[in-house]
Formats: C-alpha cells, sequence, structure tokens
C-alpha cells in the first residue's frame, strides 16, 4: 500500500496534517521527500498571537475556575524537595 500523506516536523516529531486510517500499534516505513519550499511555508506559518488576543484567552481561561486560595508557600510541601 502506497499512500503518502503530508506531515509537519515540529519539536521532534512528525504531525500528519490529516488523520490516518490505521490500526494501533502497527509498523510502517516512512520516506522523508521535502516539499517544494512555497507549498511548506503556506502550510506552516501560523500567526504569533498579540498580545490583547493571550490576555483574552487566559480571561476565558480564569473564567472557568473559580478563584482557588492556596496556602502560603512555607506551609505547602515541595515534592521536588522532599525525598521518597
Amino acid at each position: 500500500m502506497n499512500n503518502p500523506i503530508t506531515a509537519i516536523y515540529e519539536n521532534g516529531y512528525l504531525r500528519p496534517i490529516a488523520p490516518l486510517n490505521l490500526p494501533e500499534c502497527i509498523q510502517v516505513q516512512i520516506v522523508i521527500q521535502p516539499l517544494d519550499e512555497a507549498k511548506v511555508r503556506s502550510i506552516s506559518v501560523r500567526p504569533e498571537p498579540t498580545k490583547a488576543e493571550l490576555w483574552a484567552d487566559l480571561d476565558k481561561i480564569n473564567a472557568l475556575e473559580p478563584d482557588i486560595e492556596l496556602p502560603p508557600r512555607q506551609n505547602r510541601p515541595n515534592p521536588f524537595l522532599e525525598k521518597p
């Protein structure tokens, strides 16, 4: 079966653009063939969010969770400093 797909290489992983119709844990062979530069740029360019957009997203997230009061740091255990 020869089924070419398009994927993006990000953070050390190949991420397919579309879902793959494959059973779990199947082994596949991948042949790397870069696309032409113009097509690669059009697929991989994502606009950077503005600060206003980031703040708006944060407001949406904060609206989902009620305010939680945490105890002061000295009264909370630090799992990174405690030994098992």
